[in-house]
């Protein structure tokens, strides 16, 4: 069976974030240890640290598997499936550059916000 060349890419990008997961759990168990075993580790802050860190670990575990799981048997979807999982895939990516370019803009008028009212013209005056 020859498999659509869209659900290769697909099926690796997906692999691809399964392991940027992965690796991020590695690093949420990582500092969930570094903190448990340092010098402070009965201090309250240290096992709320601690435990959120076990418990993001887990979770992204989980969404690493589920991730994985996914990429293995994209190849096998039927052709609706398919062509709903790009779709997603590509509204996916809309709504984040979107919500990237919007954050730019924000930022962007709040910097000429600032420069426009710190102008010497525009400040109050204080009279005593």
């Amino acid at each position: 069976m020859t498999r659509p060349t869209g659900a290769m890419v697909a099926a690796a990008l997906t692999f691809s974030g399964a392991m940027i997961l992965a690796l991020g759990s590695f690093g949420f168990f990582l500092v969930g240890v570094m903190v448990a075993t340092g010098d402070e580790s009965a201090a309250p802050i240290s096992v709320a640290i601690t435990g959120m860190a076990v418990a993001g670990g887990f979770m992204l575990l989980i969404l690493a598997v589920v991730a994985a799981w996914m990429a293995m048997n994209a190849g096998e979807l039927r052709e609706w499936s398919r062509t709903v999982s790009v779709t997603a895939i590509a509204a996916s990516l809309e709504r984040r550059s979107r919500n990237v370019f919007g954050a730019m803009a924000a930022l962007r008028r709040s910097v000429f916000a600032e420069l426009v009212s710190s102008h010497k013209s525009r400040r109050l005056e204080h009279r005593s």
